[in-house]
């Protein structure tokens, strides 16, 4: 059985969403680099704040990602191991689920 973080649909997910804090990471990181010229103390102050805060956000970021992972990893264990323990129970489930699925749509229709 592929665990759940295995899934294509959840790397996929993991994948745009690493991608969307990356890309802001980035865009946090050229508007620094596009205002290093400008000499003010005051800006100076900001982007030195800045770059703190960047490399927190980007630590957090790993950090959290790696937190998810491994709870995503640990739920795929107990799914897995609650299946092969109780296997007609998850049948049954299963079946009742496809039964009141397959009624409310033909409900629809």
């Amino acid at each position: 059985m592929e665990p759940i973080l295995d899934s294509p649909t959840a790397r996929k997910v993991a994948d745009f969403a690493n991608g969307q804090v990356d890309n802001f990471l980035d865009s946090v990181e050229d508007l620094t680099k596009a205002i290093k010229d400008i000499e003010s103390p005051e800006i100076a102050r900001i982007r030195a704040k800045v770059k703190i805060a960047l490399v927190a956000a980007k630590s957090a970021a790993a950090d959290t990602a790696s937190q998810i992972r491994t709870q995503a990893q640990h739920v795929g264990k107990r799914t897995d191991g609650f299946v092969r323990d109780n296997p007609w129970q998850v049948i049954g489930i299963a079946a009742v689920v496809g039964l009141a699925v397959g009624i409310l749509a033909s409900r629809r229709s």
